[in-house]
């Protein structure tokens, strides 16, 4: 459920830390106080949850938390780390502006989440998936990319077939919006 300022006012009450200065104490905790992978995977868990909203897209980018996502999908070998960044970049990616902020840091997006399509991690591809579609309509020139990778639509063409019924529409919606 997306809030609204006054929603997240009654929740937090008149002296509660508000939700930029709470996303600001997250930050400062995986950056500075978190000597451990565990926290700072759940406080990466917690910022894909929050871009899930659009009230906090203002915040994020502010606090350059897109940055995040996509060192950690850049730089994380491990899957948990990859899933979370990517999630919560599928998540940010639903807005145009934030598409944009994406593309201007990190023009080479289009290779880290093609990598992620062959994750054997179904999040993982469920998100790398969604992630292009939004990327896609933002800028054509990835359409005419993908088009030209036969790899890439081979394997889009398996997961069309999938067992799963939802990586199977995922993937024909792909193949036909995207690919054809």
């Amino acid at each position: 459920m997306f809030s609204t300022p006054k929603s997240l006012q009654r929740r937090t009450g008149r002296f509660g830390v508000d939700r930029y200065e709470y996303l600001k104490q997250l930050l400062n905790e995986y950056e500075h106080d978190s000597a451990n992978n565990e926290s700072k995977l759940q406080i990466l868990a917690n910022f894909a949850n929050f871009s899930y909203d659009p009230i906090n897209y203002n915040h994020l980018r502010q606090l350059n938390i897109i940055d995040l996502f996509l060192d950690c999908l850049q730089m994380h070998t491990e899957d948990d780390f990859v899933h979370y960044a990517l999630a919560g970049l599928c998540n940010i990616c639903a807005d145009e502006a934030n598409c944009q902020i994406v593309f201007h840091k990190t023009p080479s997006i289009v290779i880290s989440l093609v990598k992620c399509l062959f994750s054997t991690r179904f999040d993982v591809v469920v998100n790398a998936l969604l992630t292009l579609m939004f990327l896609c309509d933002f800028k054509e020139q990835i359409k005419v990319d993908l088009r030209q990778r036969n790899e890439i639509r081979q394997c889009i063409e398996k997961y069309s077939q999938s067992k799963d019924k939802r990586l199977a529409n995922m993937a024909q919606l792909f193949l036909q919006d995207y690919l054809s």
